[in-house]
């Protein structure tokens, strides 16, 4: 019997993985030192308002993945955009490229999504270089039921890691800018926006955090990370870059 019961355990220690790969620790560890909190300064103090991932970095910038409605209604030749990994050192950043456009010039100050046309992602250039990434992935690839985890900063708070798994692969949404974006049965919350979407099978950013009903829920809708159209080096071809959020010169 006992011998029975020693080469049980002996098996068991071959075939089931350690509850730290269970609970995919080092992974999360990756997807935290490549997350960052969005900040806007204003007159009126400093607001954390979006979660970003970075995907790439050199030696003077880093580039970072967020969501397109983070950035709306903002005079983007006016407004300072910082981030940071810690709530204390802050780097500035300016919008790099952009998935949403303004439907007409009078609504380039627009904060109705309902405004915009395009798809809801962004990419930030963070002013600091050589700092740790995640790398791109594939949505197509998802399964139905695949684990997800994220870590962003919801209500603006500390940077918080959750798990969770696919829930569809083209929600309905009929009119909205989010028709046919991925699904997640995942906790989110304002301030999650914008946070890398990584696939545990692929350990790679496969989509950004756009929205969840209500200020928490446990779905969330992100839009796959294909959509940013980045290219090997990580340039994002698709979307468009922030000049046409610009007020047009006044005539001479």
């Amino acid at each position: 019997m006992r011998k029975s019961l020693l080469a049980l355990i002996a098996f068991a220690a071959f075939v089931l993985p350690p509850p730290a790969e269970a609970g995919y620790e080092a992974l999360f560890q990756r997807a935290r030192a490549a997350s960052w909190a969005i900040y806007v300064r204003s007159t009126g103090g400093m607001n954390a308002v979006c979660s970003a991932s970075a995907y790439r970095t050199d030696d003077d910038a880093t580039y970072l993945v967020s969501a397109g409605h983070c950035f709306i209604g903002q005079d983007l030749k006016r407004t300072d955009f910082l981030v940071t990994q810690d709530h204390r050192t802050f780097y500035p950043a300016s919008l790099y490229r952009t998935g949403l456009r303004p439907r007409s010039q009078d609504k380039v100050t627009s904060s109705s999504l309902d405004d915009y046309k395009g798809n809801d992602w962004a990419v930030v250039r963070a002013d600091v270089g050589r700092r740790p990434t995640l790398p791109i992935g594939d949505a197509r690839k998802l399964t139905i039921g695949e684990d997800l985890l994220m870590v962003g900063v919801p209500f603006g708070v500390d940077f918080l890691a959750v798990q969770g798994i696919v829930g569809s692969t083209d929600v309905s949404l009929s009119q909205s800018v989010w028709n046919h974006y991925y699904g997640a049965n995942i906790f989110s919350a304002g301030g999650n926006s914008g946070s890398g979407v990584v696939s545990v099978k692929q350990e790679a950013i496969v989509g950004v955090v756009d929205a969840g009903p209500g200020s928490q829920s446990s779905m969330m809708i992100f839009a796959p990370i294909h959509l940013a159209g980045l290219d090997a080096g990580g340039e994002p071809r698709g979307g468009y870059v922030p000049d046409p959020f610009a007020e047009k010169p006044a005539a001479p």
